[in-house]
């Protein structure tokens, strides 16, 4: 099982590595702007997982960023971001980048001009992967205002000129308006899952605290034979979300002694 660096946002990633290591998970989650928000150096990372017993994947920048933005210089710079941290997943020894799809500058303007820009976003950023040797792999995202890209046929439609190396990232907690286990079965390509529970008002809070159905969690968790990424976002010192989470999968022994 993986977490996401974040639910440890409060230290910097070298020292969460060691936490990973401590709770008995197989891999992180490392977050580019985790990273650079406290401004840790790439080879500490590596040298904190240097017995390599940890599985390192990165998320890439994502914060204020749009690879289909209208505005050229606001596109490029997100793919300048997105590149930056392919080299970070390089300089700390992850093979596995999740990037997030563009979304709508202006939601009156045709999808399929947006759809286009992305593409070219998309091929460049596909350059940069080969010459790093690294995977890429776009998620799909939730629905809310400007994100389009919320459902399986529209991901499928996007990577179809980049398949088979092109991957995707599914995200349990991002589908409301489907059955998750139907919107995974549909979408392709799939190298990682991210998962955490919903409430009402919030997106991504720890498993068992939401209104996500336990069948549903404990159905993604136990898939064994793609990375499980355990998500969410706590800026607290007392790690409460991170032990929270821990102690949820330890009752269903999906840590200790059950590796995925």
């Amino acid at each position: 099982m993986h977490f996401a660096s974040t639910l440890a946002w409060t230290y910097p990633v070298d020292k969460v590595v060691q936490l990973a290591k401590q709770s008995e998970l197989s891999g992180l989650e490392v977050w580019a702007e985790h990273v650079w928000f406290h401004g840790t150096n790439p080879k500490k990372i590596r040298e904190a997982n240097q017995d390599g017993s940890l599985n390192l994947t990165v998320h890439a920048a994502s914060w204020d960023l749009n690879i289909c933005s209208l505005e050229k210089e606001i596109r490029e710079s997100s793919v300048r971001q997105i590149q930056h941290s392919i080299k970070l997943a390089d300089e700390i020894g992850a093979d596995s980048i999740t990037f997030h799809p563009g979304r709508l500058t202006l939601p009156q303007i045709k999808q399929e001009i947006y759809e286009t820009l992305m593409k070219e976003s998309i091929f460049t950023l596909m350059e940069t992967a080969k010459q790093y040797k690294k995977s890429l792999s776009m998620e799909l995202m939730e629905v809310k205002p400007k994100e389009f890209v919320t459902n399986p046929d529209t991901m499928n439609r996007l990577i179809a000129d980049f398949l088979p190396e092109l991957k995707t990232t599914f995200d349990v907690a991002h589908i409301s308006e489907d059955i998750p286990g139907r919107a995974f079965a549909q979408l392709l390509n799939v190298d990682k899952i991210h998962i955490s529970d919903n409430s009402v008002s919030q997106l991504h809070v720890p498993l068992g605290t939401g209104i996500l159905d336990s069948y549903v969690l404990e159905e993604f968790l136990s898939i064994s034979h793609l990375p499980v990424v355990v998500e969410g976002f706590d800026a607290s010192e007392s790690l409460n979300w991170w032990n929270h989470n821990l102690h949820y999968l330890k009752s269903l022994e999906m840590i200790k002694g059950v590796h995925q």
